[in-house]
């Protein structure tokens, strides 16, 4: 769409093929980060009513144009270190930090994870490395993607579990030390939170815990902490690891006694069964009892699986069954007490959020 076109019938194609993409969540009745389509859509009317030419390279167009929820690519060297994505449930584009470009390093094998097993020793990070391609993006890259997004979240998590990392702390702190500059430059970026993508493993060592507390409270910083499933059965199909459910569910209550938590839930069905691994009125129980033994959930995001799995049986949920299911955690929440009542649930389909209530 954005190789040079000669002549006005050919842009007023292209204008009306924006304008449709720009309606499409009216369309469907669907919340989803498409607002960088209706940016595009004025770029094109802007350029083609002016005869101006979009100063950009085709090989940085292509690193813009690429970007989906359904793409999330992490390139080599550098790009394996800090990528820009489009995320659903950040609802838009979040930088990416990856703490592990040189191989997957997870506690937990997720039959619904889309990273592989890999191999690049050359790419290890070194000292000084994070920050250094974080304030790379921004020196070099971050002027061509402001023009389309606006940035929502600096997130770490990538190859695997960022808590097994050495460099968590060095990486929280990178991204502190450079937002906090970005944002003298750039007002848009004063408010942007990091971000820590976590399975929830690592809630059961003190050292971590302590580390994003002390984080938290100096930093704006939010956590995404995994609950899978609601059983015992579930969880152990969902993340095939070591860790019982009820030692998830004591970590997060500890973690998020320190700093509120949002609760990221995957929701997919077996092909082999028919199955769908979720099970809402335990899944509520739990979030009931975390809040009862102090615990403090600010949101639950439910989403199913946008790009393709490690096990071809995992298949996503429809829209539809994704908005059921939001409603009857809501309810089953409402039954746990008022503060439970309370939490707010997004629901994300393989597209985007939606509109669920």
């Amino acid at each position: 769409m954005m190789m040079m076109v000669r002549g006005a019938k050919a842009w007023n194609k292209i204008a009306h093929c924006m304008y449709k993409i720009a309606n499409y969540d009216k369309i469907v009745k669907r919340v989803s980060p498409i607002e960088p389509w209706r940016r595009l859509f004025h770029i094109f009317n802007m350029r083609h009513n002016k005869s101006e030419r979009v100063n950009m390279s085709q090989s940085n167009r292509s690193k813009v144009d690429t970007l989906s929820p359904e793409r999330h690519p992490r390139g080599t060297r550098g790009d394996s270190t800090v990528y820009p994505v489009i995320s659903r449930r950040a609802r838009g584009l979040s930088l990416g930090v990856n703490l592990f470009p040189e191989r997957k390093v997870c506690d937990y094998d997720c039959p619904y994870c889309e990273v592989k097993p890999f191999s690049n020793p050359d790419a290890r990070l070194a000292d000084g490395d994070i920050e250094r391609e974080l304030r790379h993006f921004f020196a070099e890259r971050w002027l061509l993607y402001k023009k389309v997004y606006t940035l929502q979240d600096i997130s770490i998590s990538g190859n695997g579990e960022p808590t097994l990392s050495p460099r968590l702390g060095e990486a929280l702190r990178a991204a502190k030390r450079v937002l906090i500059d970005e944002s003298s430059r750039d007002a848009s970026l004063s408010t942007v939170p990091t971000v820590l993508i976590t399975n929830s493993s690592g809630f059961l060592r003190p050292e971590i815990v302590n580390l994003l507390g002390e984080f938290g409270e100096e930093w704006a910083f939010k956590i995404w902490a995994k609950l899978d499933g609601g059983t015992e059965e579930l969880h152990r199909a969902l993340s095939r690891s070591a860790f019982s459910l009820a030692e998830i569910v004591n970590g997060i209550t500890e973690m998020s006694r320190r700093i509120p938590l949002t609760l990221q839930t995957m929701l997919v069905a077996d092909t082999r069964t028919g199955r769908m691994l979720f099970d809402a009125t335990a899944y509520a129980s739990l979030v009931g009892s975390i809040l009862a033994d102090g615990g403090q959930i600010e949101a639950i995001q439910l989403y199913t699986v946008a790009r393709r799995p490690l096990e071809s049986w995992v298949a996503a949920l429809s829209d539809v069954a994704m908005a059921e299911q939001s409603h009857i955690v809501h309810a089953a929440l409402a039954l746990e007490g008022t503060s439970a009542a309370k939490i707010r649930i997004e629901c994300y389909g393989e597209r985007g959020e939606l509109v669920w209530r």
